[in-house]
């Protein structure tokens, strides 16, 4: 079933290719959230953890702003990185991520990841409450 999800070889996966790609793609969400779901239009900024491909993620999102076809202007200028154990708030982001990865693993392979439906138990009902213009894509 996992070939399913990740048609490459182990070898060939790219960690690197796959956070640039979701980092892109959270930036246009946030960005159609600010712009289509907030009156009047809110900014945002992105705060990353620390993050080995740091310059790529940056350069990424500034194409991404300054996109003439489609800019992302409600982002207020590039992300930056913070060193997670300082800052409460990435600690609680770096749960929650957590939290989501458990989610999509349960909701996409049940039968592969059977521990994790206690954290369906305690927290999707919030979870989903709280949850805008999230998904997790095939």
């Amino acid at each position: 079933m996992l070939e399913a999800q990740k048609p490459l070889a182990p070898e060939e996966h790219n960690p690197n290719q796959i956070y640039r790609v979701v980092s892109r793609d959270a930036i246009k969400r946030l960005n159609q959230h600010c712009e289509e779901d907030c009156d009047p239009f809110e900014n945002f900024v992105l705060i990353l953890d620390e993050h080995d491909q740091r310059d790529a993620l940056i350069t990424e999102a500034a194409v991404a702003m300054y996109n003439s076809a489609e800019p992302r202007r409600c982002l207020i200028e590039p992300p930056y990185q913070v060193e997670s154990h300082r800052y409460q708030t990435m600690q609680a982001a770096d749960w929650i991520a957590g939290l989501v990865g458990r989610f999509g693993a349960v909701w996409k392979a049940p039968a592969e990841f059977p521990e994790n439906e206690i954290f369906r138990t305690y927290f999707e009902d919030r979870f989903n409450q709280k949850s805008v213009r999230s998904g997790i894509r095939s």
